[in-house]
């Protein structure tokens, strides 16, 4: 195995199970609101509680990992959200549910900032939406494998054991990382000399959407925040991920309250739709880096419209096998956007700060995280589940309307 692709193997390892350890509350949630009687407002406000310090952490983990090298930043990270989610096996109260998930999110979020700065280090720039679709799709596998996974250890165990298992796995996995992982090709003694000047001849190109400012020496985190693209990709992202972390908290308790699935049968069901969302991904990457001569913008606009409709189908569907094909199909189409999504920033910056203007649009897509769960559980107790999944649709609309604004590099234009 090329050295390249092992680094992107142990990234999205890490990525997984990180992914397991976000979404085994969202599993166990049925458990824990019946049995400290939690309200609808208040499981939204535990499941979102975890997205505050995400977004908070991104920035910072970002211009950490630009600075010391993403390796230091993802080993902390790895530990800290670990112990956390062994730690939330023994919360006992609203209250306490909340401050742990606040903790967790500090680990995952000085993470994905890292892992991206690390995909820009190991890969050329032709292999870059390839890679971080392929890196991206931990995000749906994770949520695709846990229900089932958590369904039987609860079914066996009881709910507190998911935390204590997945918790564990990644404590274990710490050591490998630590044993493998370089920052650079340049640091792993291990990498061929092809495949070295493979990587870096492929990465002597700088795409910019603005060549005077961005692709000069002098170029200075500023420019970053200066950079119009980089808001717009914050608020774009920020609505699509309202729709993915909106149907990754709340899909488990909808199938079950909504559609009555039992709890063996959710289990199963939960995760198809992400296990769509998780294959689209590498897809939508070769389609942007191939197909479309590394444009960005077409797919995501035509994952985000194209999944619309079948979301509302989900609620418009009169049987469980409509609803769970709508739920499916839309999730292969949103899939789709990711790979071409966090390549955009990567293009619009210097390499050096590719860690930093990607920790920017995930925090746009963080906040969605923490507001979506809430939101949704208002919806919930007021209106019922149709208008969640209204209120999703109404989401990816703006995320094109946004999205159609930002500018892509002109050396990537000139290439398709």
């Amino acid at each position: 195995m090329k050295r390249r692709w092992l680094m992107l193997f142990l990234s999205w390892l890490i990525f997984f199970v990180a992914f397991l350890d976000r979404v085994n509350l969202s599993v166990a949630m049925p458990f824990i609101a019946d049995e400290f009687q939690m309200t609808p407002e208040q499981s939204g406000f535990v499941l979102g509680a975890f997205f505050i310090t995400y977004m908070l952490f991104q920035i910072p983990g970002g211009i950490l990992g630009d600075k010391i090298g993403p390796k230091k930043v993802m080993t902390f990270a790895f530990i800290w959200w670990s112990v956390m989610t062994v730690a939330t096996g023994v919360a006992r109260s609203f209250g306490q549910f909340y401050i742990i998930r606040l903790l967790f999110g500090i680990g995952e979020g000085v993470h994905p900032p890292c892992a991206f700065k690390l995909n820009s280090n190991w890969f050329p720039d032709r292999e870059r939406a390839t890679a971080n679709a392929i890196f991206t799709s931990a995000n749906s596998i994770g949520p695709a494998v846990a229900p089932p996974i958590a369904v039987a250890i609860i079914a066996t165990w009881g709910w507190h054991s998911i935390f204590f298992i997945f918790g564990a796995l990644g404590i274990i996995l710490v050591p490998i990382w630590m044993y493998v992982g370089r920052d650079s090709p340049e640091q792993d003694e291990k990498i061929s000399p092809e495949e070295l000047k493979y990587i870096k001849s492929g990465q002597k190109e700088q795409t910019s959407a603005d060549d005077d400012e961005v692709a000069t020496e002098k170029v200075g985190l500023s420019s970053i925040f200066k950079n119009p693209n980089t808001w717009l990709l914050a608020v774009a992202y920020f609505f699509f991920l309202c729709v993915f972390y909106g149907l990754m908290t709340w899909l488990p308790s909808y199938l079950v309250q909504a559609r009555g699935f039992a709890m063996v049968k959710m289990g199963i069901f939960a995760g198809l739709p992400f296990l769509a969302i998780g294959i689209a991904q590498p897809l939508g990457g070769l389609i942007s880096d191939r197909l479309l001569h590394s444009r960005r913008k077409p797919l995501i606009v035509v994952a985000a419209l194209g999944a619309a409709p079948l979301l509302y189908g989900v609620v418009a569907a009169t049987t469980e096998a409509g609803a769970m094909a709508s739920l499916i199909c839309a999730g292969f189409i949103f899939g789709l956007a990711f790979g071409p999504f966090f390549a955009l920033p990567m293009e619009c910056v210097k390499r050096k700060f590719a860690g930093t203007s990607s920790a920017v649009m995930n925090t746009g897509g963080s906040i969605g995280g923490v507001i979506s769960p809430i939101i949704i559980g208002f919806l919930v107790g007021t209106f019922g589940y149709n208008a969640v999944f209204i209120y999703m649709v109404i989401a990816l609309i703006l995320c094109v309307a946004v999205i159609l604004f930002v500018k892509e590099p002109e050396k990537v234009k000139a290439n398709a």
